[in-house]
């Protein structure tokens, strides 16, 4: 019975979690609005008397929205592009802010970049010795070149990690999606679906050298 109990209740928290903790992170960010623009929106004149303290507060969500939307378009045109570039290299200057504001910047890039340019692709290969395999993602690959950039990252945070240039015949490519790739290092290889397991399975022959590659089987 206690274990009947004990699995329904792990079953609860693991499905309630992800919500509380995005209704979590959600909070926060509109107490920091609240903090910080509801007091300036309310010196408006008539706006302070007109809406609640709450819709004032979702007016302030909304106006960051856009100035974070005004600054993305900003920085495409060349003014924009010249006057980032010049915030960029004047911080480069300053030795503290400078390794911070370039492992931000880095981490940015590949997290929030579009992941066919981030991340190109999920592969397989042996690491850290032979008969172990770990899980990476292709970060640049040059067809003339036999090295291939491979960010392995580390489990369970995928911010941090090693970068690897791997031998080409040495990677094997896997039949997931990037998506799915940052699923499985993020959840420890928890969420993995059995038949993709069942694929990967497959595919070592092809990558210990002890058998051919599967049939239509790209390499990397």
């Amino acid at each position: 019975m206690m274990a009947t109990l004990r699995r329904y209740f792990l079953t609860g928290l693991l499905a309630v979690t992800p919500l509380l903790v995005t209704i979590w992170i959600l909070w926060r960010f509109y107490l920091l609005v609240d903090h910080t623009v509801r007091p300036w929106l309310e010196k408006i004149p008539g706006l302070g008397n007109v809406l609640p303290p709450f819709l004032i507060t979702l007016s302030g969500v909304v106006a960051f929205l856009l100035l974070i939307t005004l600054i993305g378009l900003f920085t495409r045109n060349l003014i924009g592009v010249a006057f980032f570039g010049l915030v960029e290299r004047s911080l480069n200057h300053i030795p503290i802010i400078k390794g911070i504001f370039t492992a931000t910047k880095q981490i940015s890039e590949v997290f929030l970049k579009d992941k066919r340019t981030a991340f190109k692709k999920v592969v397989l290969f042996e690491y850290p010795r032979r008969g172990l395999y770990s899980i990476g993602f292709v970060t640049q690959d040059i067809p003339d070149l036999q090295l291939v950039n491979v960010f392995l990252p580390t489990t369970p945070n995928p911010t941090s990690g090693y970068l690897l240039m791997v031998p080409r015949r040495d990677t094997v490519i896997l039949p997931v999606s990037v998506e799915e790739g940052i699923r499985i290092i993020i959840s420890g290889g928890a969420v993995m679906e059995p038949q993709h397991a069942a694929r990967f399975q497959e595919l070592l022959p092809a990558l210990s050298g002890d058998a051919p590659d599967p049939a239509g089987e790209e390499r990397s």
